[in-house]
C-alpha cells in the first residue's frame, strides 16, 4: 500500500473511530504506580491507569531485556461517541523509542521481548493510523485536547520459568482436542497496518486444511504475498462454508460494514473482495463505505440472505471480468496478496466462516493452491 501522510484530526465521530480502528486496529494516564514487590518476589506488577487517548508513548519504567517475558491484562472501554472500544481494538506496545509498535491481539497480552529498552505503551486514537514501524504520534495529535478514556493495565514481569511457555518453534501453534490449530493460518500474516488479532486460524479436520474465522467484538485481515501475472483467463476458485453473518445493516453502509470475505490485492493499489452478503443481492459491487478504504476496495457480493447457510459453497470467478464489472480505471498487471478479511466492530454480532481449496489458475493449469 502507498505511504500517506498521518490524516489530520476532524470531528470524532462513532464511524470514524471504527474505520481507524480497522486501518489500526495512546494513552493517558493519570496514575503510574510501581509494585512495591521485594527482590525475589515474582512476579513484578506494575499498574498503569490511562485516561487519555491522546497522550502518546507512556514509559511505564520497564526495562526488559531481549527474550524477557510479560503480560498485560488490560481492562476497561472507550465510548466514542456510542462505538464501544475494548483495550485490544486500540492498545499497543513497543519496547523502546526505536522499538517496533504492536498492536495488543486480546485484552490479556503474553508477550517476549524482542528487543533491550523500556517498555512503552499507547493508545492509537481512531482518528489516524502509521505507516513507520515505531508508531510515530504527529505534534496535532499529542497536542490536541485530551479525550477521556478508562483503562486499567497490570502489568508483569513473568519469572524465568515462564520462558518455556511458549517456545520460538510452536509459539503459534495452539494444541486442540482435534489436533493442532495455527494462528494465523500457515503462510498468513495479520496485515500490519491493522495488527494481529485472534479472528483467523488454520486447522485439519478429516485430513483436510481449511481456514477459519472466528468474530467476537473483533477485526482482522490476513494476507498471503503472492506474485501472479493475470490474464484474460485467470481464474479464483474457492470453496467457503458461512456458519453465521454479522452484518444488522446493508453492508455497503458503514453502521452496516460487519461482514466476512476473501480477497485478491493487486499491483495497482485496489484489491476485490468477494463475501456472502445478508442484505444485499447476488451479483451487487460496491466500494467500501469507508473512508481511506473507499481509494482501494470494492466488494463484490457472490451469495446473500441465509438460505445456504452451514453448507459449503464452490465458486470460480474470472478475475479480470469481475474487475471491469466492479472497479473503474485500468486494469491490474499482477495479483500481489490473496487476503482474508473479518470484521464486527459495528454491530458486534458474532460471526463464523470457513474457506478451503483456493486456487488460481490460466488457461486451465493451476498456478497457485492452498
Amino acid at each position: 500500500m502507498q505511504k500517506r501522510k498521518l490524516v489530520q484530526m476532524h470531528k470524532f465521530s462513532p464511524s470514524r473511530a471504527a474505520l481507524w480502528v480497522l486501518l489500526s486496529s495512546c494513552l493517558g494516564m493519570s496514575s503510574l504506580i510501581y509494585s512495591d514487590a521485594m527482590a525475589g518476589e515474582p512476579p513484578q506488577i506494575t499498574k498503569l491507569e490511562l485516561r487519555n487517548a491522546l497522550a502518546g508513548w507512556i514509559k511505564t519504567g520497564i526495562l526488559l531485556e531481549a527474550g524477557d517475558p510479560f503480560e498485560v491484562d488490560a481492562r476497561g472501554m472507550w465510548d466514542a461517541e456510542g462505538l464501544i472500544l475494548a483495550p485490544r481494538h486500540v492498545l499497543w506496545y513497543r519496547v523502546s523509542e526505536d522499538g517496533t509498535a504492536r498492536n495488543f491481539p486480546s485484552d490479556d497480552l503474553f508477550a517476549v521481548s524482542e528487543a533491550s529498552g523500556e517498555l512503552e505503551i499507547a493508545i492509537r486514537p481512531p482518528s489516524f493510523y502509521w505507516f513507520d514501524k515505531q508508531g510515530t504520534f504527529p505534534p496535532e495529535i499529542l497536542e490536541a485536547p485530551e479525550i477521556a478514556v478508562s483503562f486499567a493495565l497490570d502489568i508483569r514481569q513473568s519469572g524465568a520459568s515462564h520462558r518455556m511457555r511458549q517456545s520460538e518453534t510452536d509459539k503459534n501453534l495452539i494444541q486442540t482436542l482435534d489436533g493442532s490449530e495455527d494462528k494465523p493460518p500457515k503462510g498468513f500474516e495479520y496485515l500490519t497496518v491493522l495488527g494481529e488479532s485472534e479472528v483467523w486460524s488454520g486447522r485439519v479436520v478429516n485430513n483436510e486444511y481449511f481456514i477459519y474465522a472466528k468474530l467476537a467484538d473483533d477485526v482482522g485481515i490476513i494476507k498471503m504475498p503472492v506474485n501472479i501475472e493475470l490474464s484474460e483467463s485467470t481464474l479464483f476458485s474457492f470453496d467457503w462454508l458461512y456458519h453465521s453473518l454479522p452484518a444488522v445493516a446493508p453492508e455497503t453502509s458503514v453502521a452496516g460494514h460487519d461482514y466476512l470475505s476473501i480477497a485478491l490485492e493487486f499491483d495497482n493499489g485496489q484489491d476485490l473482495t468477494w463475501m456472502w452478503s445478508k442484505f444485499l443481492a447476488r451479483g451487487t459491487s460496491f466500494t467500501c463505505p469507508l473512508p481511506w478504504w473507499s481509494e482501494r476496495e470494492t466488494h463484490y457480493v457472490l451469495d446473500s440472505g441465509s438460505d445456504g447457510l452451514g453448507k459449503w459453497k464452490s465458486h470460480s470467478r474470472n478475475i479480470l471480468d469481475d474487475y471491469a464489472e466492479a472497479v473503474a480505471g485500468d486494469p491490474p498487471k499482477k495479483i500481489v496478496g490473496i487476503w482474508l478479511i473479518a470484521n464486527n466492530l459495528f454491530a458486534k454480532q458474532d460471526a463464523s466462516a470457513s474457506f478451503r481449496n483456493i486456487t488460481l489458475s490460466d488457461e486451465g493449469e493451476q498456478v497457485f493452491s492452498y
